[in-house]
């Protein structure tokens, strides 16, 4: 009987460490990215002027932190920034919580099959598509 009672006591407290680990463990995704640049001062952005970078989630401890690494970025977008990550069977949703003043609202639908997305803009009090294709793929 003893031996059934410490079998359980060792059961249990593995399972209460591998849950603290799981709590505590960190995961992070990567997609191509298509940032579009202006060809000079004042000037509307290009469809055929782009660096391809990156853009990143890390999730640890329940938080969410979006980067992008896509040459020299704006303002609005360098380091790291909280993000609200929502996600469905078939959509990753990834909108950064930028506070910095004058900065636009947006966020990314990556659709989770590796086959893109799209970049929305929060206008008129409802998201809307970009229509401009930014990759938005899995790094391989």
């Amino acid at each position: 009987m003893q031996v059934h009672a410490l079998a359980r006591v060792v059961a249990g407290t593995a399972l209460s460490m591998l849950i603290m680990v799981a709590a505590t463990a960190v995961s992070a995704q990567t997609w191509e990215y298509k940032s579009y640049k202006k060809q000079g001062m004042g000037s509307q952005y290009n469809k055929d002027v782009f660096t391809t970078g990156t853009i990143s989630v890390e999730e640890k401890d329940g938080k969410a932190m979006f980067s992008m690494n896509a040459g020299s970025v704006d303002a609005c977008v360098r380091g790291s920034i909280p993000a609200k990550v929502t996600k469905t069977d078939d959509t990753t949703i990834i909108e950064p919580q930028i506070t910095l003043a004058g900065c636009e609202k947006f966020r990314y639908v990556i659709r989770n099959d590796g086959s893109g997305g799209q970049r929305e803009v929060w206008r008129g009090e409802a998201w809307k598509n970009t229509g401009w294709d930014h990759g938005l793929t899995p790094k391989k």
